[in-house]
């Protein structure tokens, strides 16, 4: 068995459309253990969800295709060589995806406490009765109040942060070993996103759940996430320690989504800064890095080959032709700090 419960490697999934094949996502290798939370950031399109989705192998073929060389273990089985009843057994019971919009996650035309029995009645040898009381425990456990009278509710009858709530308790009730979050806080304003972040931090914490939060905002996985992968057009540019990306960051990307993020402590006062230009057409991605048409600081190699990953510590390392020993020498800087605090 593998020592990760949840191993990518060299995920590779493409979109075949009219106009050619769409590389969402090119090469991606993670890893999430027991009981931790890896967050996955970056801008829409850059491949986030699409990662998310192939975890569960939610990726309809066609015209999505995920490559033969990619692998999903599983607590050391690869997930894309299951049968149609293993899937079956996985999704939900072993892993569970929280969707970003809970009105369209829930069935409109059935109440709330059937959809939440369910998903229990489908992986467990257990009677309507019992279901019921377990669907009524887990309304209490994401705190909606009156859980027994709620049970009998439609969709509808339940405002945005309770909607998503509900999201929460179906993909809990069987009680899953790593949960996926594609946005969970999205359509919901600040005090009731932090109230779903609080949550799910306790269920992570309780049930020693792995959780991997998907999101284009780092300031929301700041006091959430063990880990974050920062991803752009479909490849990963740095993973670290949340303490690293945020006190250290490695990829020019990384840099300038840290200083679109608001920050009361800043004693500059000045305008947050916008990140140039648009991500790179997929269906043809660039031979260099992708986000060299957008860097300050774009050197001639970084526009012809893909720079490879440069370890900066046991958990943290990014891919930028900045980190290349010739490059310091040439620049004359230590670090890359030094660029980033020093721009051009």
């Amino acid at each position: 068995m593998s020592e990760h419960l949840l191993e990518v490697k060299d995920l590779k999934v493409s979109f075949h459309t009219y106009a050619g094949e769409v590389q969402a996502v090119r090469g991606v290798t993670f890893h999430v253990d027991k009981g931790e939370c890896m967050a996955i950031v970056g801008e829409s399109g850059s491949g986030k969800t699409v990662t998310s989705k192939a975890v569960l192998g939610l990726i309809a073929t066609p015209p999505g295709e995920v490559k033969k060389e990619s692998q999903i273990l599983f607590e050391g089985k690869n997930i894309l060589d299951f049968t149609d009843k293993e899937w079956r057994d996985y999704r939900g019971k072993e892993a569970a995806m929280i969707f970003q919009d809970p009105m369209t996650s829930l069935n409109p035309t059935m109440k709330v406490g059937k959809q939440i029995m369910e998903s229990i009645m489908l992986h467990n040898k257990v009677s309507k009765k019992e279901a019921r009381e377990q669907a009524i425990e887990l309304l209490r456990k994401v705190n909606i109040p009156n859980p027994e009278d709620r049970l009998n509710q439609y969709p509808y009858e339940f405002s945005g942060g309770m909607r998503q709530r509900v999201v929460i308790a179906i993909a809990l009730a069987c009680n899953p070993k790593l949960m996926i979050a594609d946005e969970p806080t999205t359509a919901l304003d600040v005090t009731i996103q932090a109230q779903i972040m609080k949550l799910l931090k306790e269920i992570q914490t309780k049930n020693d759940t792995a959780v991997v939060m998907i999101t284009h905002d780092l300031g929301v996985v700041a006091g959430m996430a063990d880990y974050i992968t920062v991803m752009y057009a479909g490849c990963i540019v740095e993973q670290g320690t949340v303490d690293e990306i945020f006190k250290d960051p490695q990829h020019p990307y990384t840099d300038a989504l840290l200083k679109a993020v608001p920050n009361l402590e800043n004693e500059n006062k000045s305008e947050l800064q916008i990140i140039p230009g648009t991500p790179p057409d997929l269906i043809s991605p660039p031979k260099g890095c992708g986000f060299a048409t957008r860097c300050k600081y774009c050197m001639g190699i970084c526009r012809e080959k893909a720079p490879e990953y440069t370890d900066s510590s046991d958990t943290h390392k990014a891919a930028c032709w900045l980190l290349h020993p010739m490059a310091k020498e040439v620049y004359g800087f230590e670090n890359i700090k030094e660029v980033f605090e020093n721009e051009k």
